[in-house]
């Protein structure tokens, strides 16, 4: 096989693939891919077997997921590729335990290669280290079922400093910047290239593209929201905070020709632009269309009782405005409905901080806390462990460490035994139906139940159960909601909803391989353990119709 008829044959790999990937056998390529397709499916199919009573996956998992990425340079790239084609396959309700679990694999896949971008960029002079490269990174890491590269997104921006450029030839086609090419977003800019009337006449257009043609704007109504921070969410809603925006504007300004630098700013990032043949800058604030600044306006505007210092107007360094972004998703985390969401955020947000913090033992040791709260990464926790004790003893970490080490001991790959639920006469309703709350009118999924409640007596007290008719004394049923929480929920508050939908949760997988339009079928391991469940669940459709 060609290198052209490998383009041909798998442009979405090729794609992804470096312009300088060294392949020499492209034959020989393709049969790596090929066998990984194999492993990977074999390995997708396996894992309902042997996690459905784990909530994550476990070390032996991630074991075997690493020895496949390290199978090859590319690995990572054909891996992830294969568990696209898995997940979207054109069957969105069909499958759809094999699309859970290789959503669960895609992560950690994904996570690996975002760290290894990562530590590359770290590496690099400071210089180099571009904001729009660390935040198209950024929202790689923190989106990792999305398809983003950084080809992608520059491309986005090239677009619109293209626009910028034909606004320009419209107010002022003798403009010397109409003569020159783009800059590359890697090529480094020590100062701007124009003169303050020409950098005046550009700033007019960028700012006429940027918030009343494309009417990018501060996302003020909805200002907690992960996506205000993920520059590729950003460019798609045109809806941002300071930070996010003002890498855009810079990214867009740096093509063509001019020198913006970040300035962290408290509680509002903004840019500044050195005037030129003058020592003082202008301050710019991406948030409000563009405005322009001086310091000492700027300083004016800090809250009552702040020290207003002039320290607070010098450049940032790169490192320093990623900290701040994550510290912002690390804010909108804790923010979230649901703590299973606010964890699952929190810990991806304390990974990367660590990368990019890696002699902050108060972070290295917050991330082996988290795992250790999430039971995951037992093996990172141990190396996490021994390395800070290498810095200081700590009684917490020693036993952290002991009890991590004989939890590696005994976990086994091997599935535990799934115990089946005998029926009982007074459970009127099964796993699979689509259910609606009375009360809340919310619509879910029944996964498990119970012949009487078996939650403690502060939930029970919490949640009003005893203002109920049959209080405790009743069925109780585990489901997923549509707004992506777990409840339990007690019969008499439930009934059949008169319009079955499909539940947008993302855990729908682990227990169903499929909606059918009226109700979903247990994938086998749910099935063993609510065996007698499914001639009650047929009956109560065919009364209804709907079977």
């Amino acid at each position: 096989m060609t290198r052209a008829l490998y383009h041909a044959s798998y442009p979405k790999v090729w794609d992804q693939l470096p312009s300088n990937a060294g392949i020499q056998d492209w034959r020989q390529e393709v049969q790596i891919m090929k066998q990984l397709e194999v492993d990977v499916h074999k390995l997708v199919s396996s894992l309902s077997l042997r996690l459905y009573q784990h909530l994550h996956l476990t070390t032996p998992v991630y074991v075997e997921i690493d020895a496949l990425v390290s199978s090859g340079t590319y690995a990572p790239i054909y891996i992830i590729n294969i568990l696209r084609q898995i997940v979207d396959d054109g069957e969105q309700y069909d499958n759809m335990t094999n699309k859970y679990y290789a959503l669960r694999v895609m992560s950690h896949v994904h996570q690996g290669a975002c760290r290894r971008e990562w530590e590359e960029f770290v590496a690099r002079p400071s210089a180099e280290q571009s904001l729009e490269v660390g935040a198209i990174l950024m929202a790689r890491w923190f989106q990792p079922h999305a398809d983003i590269s950084i080809k992608q997104m520059t491309n986005v921006i090239d677009d619109i400093a293209d626009q910028c450029r034909e606004q320009l030839r419209i107010n002022h086609p003798d403009h010397p910047a109409l003569s020159v090419p783009l800059t590359p977003p890697r090529e480094v800019l020590t100062e701007s290239r124009w003169s303050h009337e020409k950098t005046m006449q550009l700033f007019k257009c960028i700012n006429h593209i940027l918030y009343y043609q494309m009417k990018m704007t501060g996302n003020s109504e909805d200002y907690y929201n992960l996506k205000n921070s993920l520059i590729n969410e950003v460019l798609t809603s045109k809806k941002g905070i300071p930070i996010s925006l003002s890498i855009i504007y810079m990214a867009v300004c740096h093509r063509l020709g001019i020198l913006l630098e970040p300035v962290n700013y408290p509680s509002h990032f903004v840019m500044k632009w050195k005037i030129p043949s003058v020592d003082d800058y202008e301050y710019i604030d991406a948030f409000n269309k563009g405005r322009r600044l001086t310091g000492r306006e700027l300083l004016k505007e800090l809250p009552l009782g702040s020290v207003c210092d002039q320290v607070l107007l010098i450049t940032s360094d790169a490192m320093s405005v990623f900290q701040r972004m994550i510290r912002n998703i690390m804010n909108v985390a804790q923010m979230q409905a649901h703590v299973s969401d606010h964890m699952e955020l929190f810990c991806s947000a304390t990974e990367l901080m660590s990368l990019l913090t890696p002699n902050d033992r108060s972070i290295q040791e917050l991330l082996l806390r988290i795992y250790y709260t999430l039971e995951i990464h037992y093996d990172r926790i141990v190396a996490g462990c021994h390395r800070l004790l290498t810095q200081g003893p700590s009684t917490i970490i020693e036993e952290m460490l002991a009890d991590c080490e004989r939890i590696l001991e005994s976990q086994k790959d091997v599935p535990r035994p799934i115990s089946p639920n005998p029926r009982y006469r007074e459970v009127s309703y099964a796993i699979g139906m689509v259910m609606q709350h009375k009360r809340y009118h919310y619509t879910c999924v029944i996964f498990g139940w119970d012949r009487e409640c078996r939650m403690p007596s502060d939930w029970v007290q919490r949640m009003g159960v005893y203002n109920l008719l049959y209080k405790t004394k009743q069925p109780f049923y585990n489901v997923l909601v549509y707004d992506g929480s777990h409840r339990y929920a007690a019969q008499e508050n439930l009934e059949i909803a008169p319009d079955p939908r499909p539940i947008t949760h993302s855990d729908v997988g682990k227990y169903f391989k499929k909606f059918n339009g009226t109700h979903y079928i247990p994938n086998t391991e749910l099935e063993q353990e609510y065996p007698e469940d499914e001639p009650v669940r047929n009956e109560l459709l065919r009364t209804r119709g709907w079977l």
